[in-house]
C-alpha cells in the first residue's frame, strides 16, 4: 500500500509512547520513552520500507531523521 506509514505518538491515557501503523486498530508497540519508540520504529520502517511520522508529546509534528 503506497500510503502506509508508522506514526510515533504519545498516548496521554496510558502515559506511554506508541507506534501506530496507518489503518491499524491497535498500536504496534508501547514504550516508556520516546527514544525507545524511535529505535523500534527505525527497525520496523527499514524492514518494511514504510515512512515514519513523529509527533511531539503535545501532538504537534516533530522533527526527526529516521
Amino acid at each position: 500500500m503506497a500510503n502506509e506509514k508508522y506514526t510515533v505518538v504519545f498516548n496521554k491515557e496510558i502515559n506511554m509512547w506508541q507506534i501506530k501503523k496507518s489503518g491499524a486498530v491497535r498500536a504496534s508497540g508501547n514504550f516508556v520513552t520516546k527514544e525507545a519508540a524511535l529505535a523500534k520504529v527505525r527497525v520496523l520502517s527499514k524492514n518494511q520500507d514504510i515512512g515514519v511520522t513523529v509527533k511531539k508529546k503535545d501532538g504537534k509534528f516533530g522533527k526527526h531523521n529516521i
